[in-house]
C-alpha cells in the first residue's frame, strides 16, 4: 500500500466503526510507516476528505481500490 493509494476499509472492520466512517467513503493514504516497537503492524494515515483524517491506524485494517 503505497502513498497516494485510494483505499478502503475491510468489510466488517471494527476500526471503520470506530472512525465512523461509511462503508462507500474511500480516501488516500498520505503516508505509511511502522513504529519502532517490535511486532506491531504498519500504519497508515487516510484523508478520507471533509476534513476527516484517519490518523495511524494499521494498514491491515485497509483494502487497495485503486491508485
Amino acid at each position: 500500500m503505497d502513498r497516494g493509494a485510494r483505499v478502503k476499509f475491510k468489510p466488517g472492520s471494527k476500526a471503520k466503526d470506530n472512525w465512523r466512517i461509511s462503508d462507500e467513503a474511500a480516501g488516500l493514504v498520505i503516508a505509511r510507516y511502522k513504529t519502532p516497537r517490535t511486532n506491531v503492524p504498519e500504519r497508515v494515515d487516510v484523508n478520507f476528505g471533509s476534513g476527516i483524517v484517519v490518523w495511524g491506524e494499521r494498514a491491515t485494517e485497509f483494502v487497495v481500490v485503486g491508485s
